[in-house]
């Protein structure tokens, strides 16, 4: 079976896709359609790419970007922490030693 599909490079700036992920992109598509059953395969024998199939890609992107702050929120929150924790142990031995 031969598929031809095709996408305007403009969608790929649009969507801010690598170019480079193209091919991967088009795999994509193809492994979900023929995941779904053949009659959504043989839509893609030729077939030109539209904005809402980019819809999959962006998702995964903004959930992966979403997991990355929250994950870098979290570090600075403990790095605020240990910090604080640190003064207030310097704090209390400087009173400490004050108080001797």
């Amino acid at each position: 079976m031969a598929f031809t599909i095709e996408v305007d490079l403009r969608l790929f700036s649009q969507y801010k896709i690598p170019v480079q992920d193209g091919p991967s992109f088009c795999l994509q598509m193809l492994t979900r359609a023929s995941a779904i059953g053949s009659s959504n395969l043989d839509k893609l024998r030729r077939y030109e790419v539209v904005g809402e199939d980019f819809q999959p890609m962006v998702v995964e992107r903004e959930k992966k970007e979403a997991e990355k702050t929250m994950k870098w929120r979290e570090q600075k929150r403990i790095r605020t922490a240990t910090m604080m924790q640190a003064a207030n142990a310097k704090q209390e031995l400087a009173v400490a030693k004050s108080a001797v």
